[in-house]
């Protein structure tokens, strides 16, 4: 595995930090941007190894931390923001692009659990991808009882009163020692493992933080992306897929807890991106933190490359 590490501007200056795994071949070929997931730096999750991956199948990868989080830039630190991170994954594409190992032609966005969440969207508003890639996208941004969701947004607003009034932004914890989402955000933790990790003092990761701000779940609260996804496929400039985004990934972890398979495949099944667009899936028998672990990282890889090397023929025809 070898990759250089690289910081990129978004369009309001902040500065990203990332990793570009690029392939050893001469020429361009295929490009993703690969975005982590909820408050997770780029080291967490295995995305390296499936970064690796992809890299020796000759797919060049830039993967970054987003903003606020690890070694990226961006105030307030750890702020989870899906509209901003939307805008982001766009300019993580345009130095995508840049790169001398890309085509254009044969570029896409890939994200993993909220980061899918966030690269289904943005392929809805960017015309320049040719493809996205869903691992474990977050398809319930629900809180577990209505009690808990009045608790967070009533202390949101002190917070925004506090603010107001010159304060720094609250923080609330992300995992509790009971190894629970603290505030009650979805559901599907491995509470075990990261009891024993938050217990003991422990990073999760390295330059891992394990607080958010309260103004994050303000934020989510308002975030519905799905109808957004009945527009993927439409923006192609002969009125099919061909010139536009080409086809829709999505890699299925079929004992997931965090987001639930059958969600998922609603979701994949409701896509219809009209003429010339073409949609596929892997599913991996595999939990949410699991996904690209050794033992599952080259069947959900190996799914992704047929599909990248499906939509990246100039000849692409998605009815082959």
């Amino acid at each position: 595995m070898s990759y250089h590490e690289i910081k990129f501007k978004t369009i309001d200056g902040t500065e990203l930090y990332g990793r570009v795994y690029a392939p050893e071949r001469i020429g361009r070929g295929p490009g993703v941007t690969l975005c982590p997931g909820f408050n997770c730096v780029l080291t967490m999750m295995n995305l390296p190894a499936c970064a690796a991956a992809l890299q020796e199948k000759g797919i060049t990868v830039l993967l970054y931390d987003p903003r606020g989080i690890g070694a990226s830039g961006g105030l307030p630190r750890n702020d989870i923001d899906p509209p901003q991170y939307v805008a982001d994954m766009s300019d993580a594409f345009t130095h995508l692009l840049t790169l001398p190992s890309v085509d254009p032609e044969q570029a896409g966005i890939f994200g993993f659990s909220l980061g899918g969440t966030v690269a289904l969207t943005a392929a809805t508003v960017d015309p320049r991808c040719r493809f996205v890639i869903a691992a474990a996208p977050l398809t319930d941004l629900d809180f577990a009882t209505s009690a808990q969701r009045t608790r967070i947004l009533r202390t949101c607003a002190e917070d925004r009163e506090s603010q107001l009034r010159g304060n720094a932004p609250f923080t609330v914890p992300l995992i509790n020692e009971r190894g629970e989402l603290a505030v009650g955000l979805g559901h599907g933790l491995d509470t075990k493992l990261y009891a024993k990790l938050v217990k003991g003092g422990r990073d999760i990761a390295p330059g891992h933080v394990n607080r958010t701000t309260a103004a994050s779940y303000y934020k989510i609260a308002q975030w519905t992306p799905w109808p957004l996804w009945k527009h993927l496929g439409t923006g192609g400039r002969n009125g099919d897929a061909k010139s536009g985004l080409r086809g829709a990934f999505f890699v299925i972890s079929t004992k997931d807890a965090m987001t639930y398979p059958a969600l998922q495949r609603k979701y994949f099944d409701e896509l219809d991106g009209g003429p010339g667009f073409y949609k596929g899936k892997v599913e991996v028998e595999a939990g949410h933190e699991e996904l690209f672990t050794e033992r599952n990282v080259h069947t959900a890889v190996d799914g992704i490359v047929r599909f990248i090397d499906r939509v990246s023929k100039p000849t692409f025809v998605a009815s082959l």
